[in-house]
């Protein structure tokens, strides 16, 4: 079934949930118009109709992604120390796999368009969930840190890593799992006041 513009119901959800899962995979490279409208099965006219070219169809893209994954990540459980807390994100990080790599595609294609802050290009928003955990580290005295900033970007930066490798076959199950505390426990001691911190 082809879509026009009398059957707009669900012609913009097929065209974003298209566009994302062929950025998501591919990059910037991968999304062109014609190819959205091939595998959307939407007219092009129709594409057009909702964004008048792929950077903007990105940009309303990112930014749903980015207020559906804070509005997830503010459900996370509240945990009394920054080992489960760690644990807790990387999970989600995993499970939200998808949205993550989408948002950091779109920052590694788009990035000379963010403001240049002292701790880099990539806004505070984007490691705000590892600095709460170092937060938390450093008022229990699990962790040590000089510079919690920029040792919450390193953080986030590694699990991140971490899921640009598994992407778009992430493990699941027991693999996963197994993973996700590998992770936790290598970061864990990389910041344990034992540790020294990073």
């Amino acid at each position: 079934v082809r879509y026009n513009m009398h059957m707009t119901r669900n012609s913009k959800e097929i065209i974003e949930q298209t566009a994302f899962d062929i950025f998501s995979k591919g990059g910037y490279e991968a999304l062109s118009m014609r190819e959205l409208a091939k595998q959307s099965d939407v007219t092009l006219s129709s594409i057009y109709h909702y964004f008048s070219d792929k950077d903007v169809l990105l940009k309303a893209l990112f930014d749903k992604t980015n207020t559906e994954l804070g509005q997830k990540r503010a459900l996370l459980p509240h945990r009394r120390n920054a080992h489960a807390m760690l644990k807790d994100r990387i999970s989600f990080q995993f499970e939200n796999i998808a949205s993550v790599v989408f948002v950091l595609k779109y920052y590694l294609h788009f990035r000379p368009e963010f403001l240049r802050l002292d701790s880099g290009y990539v806004p505070a928003k984007a490691y705000l969930h590892i600095d709460e955990v170092i937060s938390k580290g450093l008022e229990t005295g699990e962790y040590s840190s000089e510079d919690p900033v920029t040792d919450a970007k390193i953080m986030a930066h590694a699990i991140n890593g971490f899921l640009l490798e598994y992407y778009p076959d992430p493990p699941t199950g027991r693999e996963l799992t197994k993973l996700v505390a590998e992770i936790t426990d290598f970061l864990q001691r990389a910041m344990s006041v034992k540790g020294g911190g990073m």
